[in-house]
């Protein structure tokens, strides 16, 4: 699985300044709704890279990648929020999801595909949660 991506979106100060005094539920939810959105946009990837080099022959392991797109699936996806980051671990969890990564590396080259993307949609979702 790859290692991942930080993503940082920033904040007039002074905006960031009154979240932090008086509504900091917001900042992570903020936080959390950037995290979710720029992991969806890492699993779309990593689905479309799959479907378009025609990796496998059931919709079984693009069902079970970061996020159900049908059944039978079982998605990995597990979100930790800290005090000061959100970390999203996501993949496929299917028997051979691990043989598939370490011959092609599809979750590693999604994630490279959708970096720019995935920024862009944290941004977006921080923007729209905090009203700014």
């Amino acid at each position: 699985m790859a290692d991942g991506i930080r993503i940082q979106v920033r904040i007039d100060p002074r905006a960031l300044n009154f979240f932090q005094n008086h509504a900091p539920q917001k900042l992570k939810e903020a936080r959390k709704r950037a995290t979710h959105a720029a992991g969806m946009v890492w699993a779309d990837e990593s689905k479309g890279i799959t479907r378009a080099e025609d990796h496998i022959d059931t919709g079984l392991y693009i069902n079970s990648i970061g996020y159900s797109t049908g059944t039978p699936s079982n998605p990995l996806y597990e979100m930790n929020e800290g005090a000061e980051k959100t970390v999203l671990k996501i993949g496929a969890n299917v028997e051979y999801a691990e043989v598939l990564e370490k011959r092609y590396s599809i979750m590693a080259r999604g994630l490279d595909v959708g970096t720019n993307r995935m920024r862009n949609v944290a941004a977006t979702q921080v923007k729209n949660t905090l009203g700014l």
